[in-house]
């Protein structure tokens, strides 16, 4: 069964992104919270799909992650991505 990419919201996609990225470079959601200048409970709420996070919220996250936000917004995004960015 073929999966469509584009099946999934922006931000259920956003929220799985960071929370992939962030465990693959080992950052804890406080410390991403720090770099992006965020309260940490908002990140995990984030990455919980409980909330939806402002533009500049999501920028500031993907930042701190040493990515764009095009990139974890994309639905056809890769861990490739990370991997060549480490």
């Amino acid at each position: 069964m073929k999966t469509d990419l584009y099946s999934q919201t922006a931000k259920s996609r956003f929220s799985r992104h960071i929370r992939l990225v962030r465990r693959i470079k080992n950052l804890s959601q406080e410390k991403v919270a720090e770099m992006a200048q965020l309260h940490r409970t908002y990140v995990g709420q984030i990455e919980r799909g409980d909330v939806t996070p402002t533009l500049d919220a999501a920028e500031r996250i993907s930042k701190a992650l040493g990515m764009e936000l095009w990139e974890v917004l994309h639905p056809g995004f890769t861990l490739d991505e990370v991997a060549g960015s480490e």
